[in-house]
C-alpha cells in the first residue's frame, strides 16, 4: 500500500457513518458514472489517484485539543486529538468505491487499556469497536496498537487476541513509564512470560511491535527484559512463526513531565510523592528524562 506510516497523534476514531450494505454496494459497483470526464479519473494513473485520496484521508491533529502534560496519555506523537474527514467519501459513487477502505487500512487503530484521552470513543473496548464493522471492512485492518497497563496485558489481554473480528497485520503493545506494576513505589520492573500465549490466534498476524517505557533511573530494567523476550519465538495458528532475530533492539529517549496525575518525582528523595499543587504554582516542571526499548517480532518474507 502507498504511502504506510506511522501517523501522527493520538488516533481518533473514524467519524461513524453508517456503511452501506452489500446490496447498496453491489448497486454503486453495477451502476456508477465512470466519471471520464474528469482529469483526475481519465488522465491519472490510479496509484497516483489512490496517493491523493490518501492524503485527503489521513488522520491530522486537531490543534484546538490539547492533552495535559501531566496525564499519562500525553507523549510523543500523542500531544493532541486527531481526527479523520470523512467527506471525500460522499462525493460521488465512483470516489466512494475507490476510497471507502482507504482510512482503515491507513490508520493505526489504537486503543488504551486503559486510561484513555477523553471522548474517544470504544477506547478501551475493542470488542465494540470492531464489531461495528462490516467484513470487508475488518479484513483490509492493518495495524492495531494498545497502550495497556500491566494488569491488563497479563490478564486480559488473551481474550483480545481471541477476537474473530480483529484481524490485524501489525500488533503494537506500548507499557508507559506508568503502567507497570506498583510503579510509583519504585518496584522493580518484571513481565511475565504468559502475555504472549495467545497470539497465536491471530489469523492474518505477521509482525508483533513490543515497546517497554521506564523513566532513566529503571532503564536498564526494561533492557534486561528487552534483552530476555527477544530471544522468544511467537508460534501461530496460521503455520507463521514470528521471530526477533536479525531485528535490532531499538532504544529511544524523550523528556516527559515529573509531575503525572496525583504525584510527583522528588529527585532529592529519587522516588514518586504526592503532589503539592499549591507549591507548584506558577514552577515549571523541571521534566524527567524516559526512555523506551523497542523489540519487533517479524515472520520470514516469504510466509508474509
Amino acid at each position: 500500500m502507498p504511502m504506510a506510516r506511522r501517523l501522527r497523534g493520538p488516533r481518533s476514531r473514524p467519524r461513524e457513518i453508517s456503511p452501506p450494505g452489500p446490496e447498496l454496494i453491489a448497486s454503486f459497483i453495477a451502476q456508477h458514472n465512470n466519471q471520464q470526464q474528469s482529469p483526475l479519473f481519465s488522465q491519472i494513473p490510479p496509484e497516483i489517484r489512490n496517493t491523493i485520496f490518501l492524503y485527503a484521508l489521513l488522520s491530522y491533529e486537531d490543534l484546538s485539543i490539547i492533552y495535559p502534560n501531566d496525564t499519562h496519555y500525553s507523549r510523543p506523537e500523542y500531544r493532541h486529538a486527531s481526527r479523520i474527514d470523512p467527506r471525500l467519501l460522499q462525493t460521488c459513487r465512483l470516489v466512494y468505491l475507490e476510497t471507502r477502505l482507504l482510512p482503515l487500512n491507513a490508520d493505526e487503530h489504537v486503543f488504551w487499556c486503559h486510561r484513555a484521552p477523553p471522548g474517544i470513543k470504544h477506547a478501551s473496548d475493542p470488542y465494540k469497536y470492531f464489531a461495528r464493522f462490516t467484513e470487508e471492512q475488518k479484513d483490509r485492518i492493518e495495524r492495531v496498537h494498545f497502550f495497556t497497563q500491566q494488569y491488563y496485558l497479563e490478564q486480559d489481554f488473551w481474550k483480545v487476541c481471541m477476537l474473530p473480528d480483529m484481524r490485524p497485520r501489525s500488533m503494537t503493545i506500548t507499557l508507559r513509564h506508568g503502567d507497570w506494576w506498583w510503579w510509583e513505589n519504585n518496584h522493580t520492573l518484571h513481565l511475565d512470560d504468559g502475555w504472549s500465549e495467545t497470539l497465536r490466534c491471530s489469523k492474518r498476524l505477521n509482525e508483533v511491535i513490543l515497546e517497554l517505557e521506564t523513566m532513566e533511573r529503571d532503564k536498564e530494567q526494561i533492557y534486561a527484559i528487552a534483552n530476555r523476550v527477544s530471544k522468544e519465538t511467537f508460534a501461530l495458528d496460521n503455520g507463521k512463526v514470528l521471530s526477533a532475530a536479525g531485528n535490532p533492539i531499538v532504544k529511544r529517549e524523550w523528556m516527559g513531565p515529573s509531575r503525572l496525575t496525583n504525584l510527583c518525582y522528588d529527585q532529592t528523595r529519587k522516588e514518586w510523592v504526592e503532589r503539592d499543587e499549591v507549591a507548584e504554582q506558577g514552577v515549571p516542571d523541571p521534566g524527567l528524562k524516559y526512555c523506551i526499548v523497542v523489540i519487533r517480532w517479524t515472520a520470514p518474507k516469504e510466509l508474509e
